[in-house]
């Protein structure tokens, strides 16, 4: 990702330590193909080996199973807040993945959305509330640079944020990381 310019190395290493972090975190793009999978799969890839992961496709069945397990990992669902494909959640299903979340599982997912209230937005839409979403630390952000639908457009890590708490405003967070456009360096804070 840092070969191709879409993060700088100091982007590279807060992602890193993210996975490493053993914490929630969701990444969000508008519009599709954005590449919200590729990185979601990109951090994921970085979190230790030893920690589990266990796809959820927002079942009942599913719940009752991973809540008797006491190995707690990562809870990985595709995508939040629409239905379309498999492993693509909405409403319930959504609900059910924060009841494990609650429980000690750690959420990996992405959703569409273009600014962290959208996020809050998008989650609030399928049932869950600022308390539940407490449980999420990191947001991170992707943008294409042109045609998405074209493999070689480039993508880059826009914003990496830590929430750090909920206000009658809504969810406060931290800017730890921003894509400057105008620049060709990027900024760590």
């Amino acid at each position: 990702m840092v070969a191709n310019g879409s993060v700088t190395d100091e982007g590279a290493d807060l992602l890193r330590r993210i996975a490493a972090s053993g914490e929630s975190f969701l990444v969000y793009a508008l519009p599709r193909n954005a590449g919200k999978s590729t990185l979601t799969n990109a951090i994921l890839a970085e979190a230790p080996a030893d920690v589990p992961r266990r796809e959820f496709l927002g079942t009942r069945e599913e719940v009752a199973e991973l809540s008797a397990d006491e190995d707690r990992g990562y809870l990985v669902v595709a995508e939040m807040g629409h239905r379309g494909r498999p492993g693509y959640l909405a409403g319930d299903e959504v609900e059910r993945a924060f009841e494990l979340v609650a429980a000690g599982y750690r959420l990996v997912s992405s959703l569409h959305a273009d600014s962290v209230a959208e996020v809050f937005d998008v989650l609030a839409r399928n049932g869950i509330s600022a308390d539940a979403v407490a449980g999420v630390r990191y947001l991170v952000k992707v943008r294409g640079l042109g045609d998405l639908n074209d493999p070689s457009t480039r993508r880059v890590v826009e914003h990496i944020n830590e929430v750090t708490g909920f206000g009658a405003d809504g969810p406060a967070y931290s800017v730890l990381y921003e894509w400057a456009p105008q620049q060709t360096s990027h900024t760590t804070r």
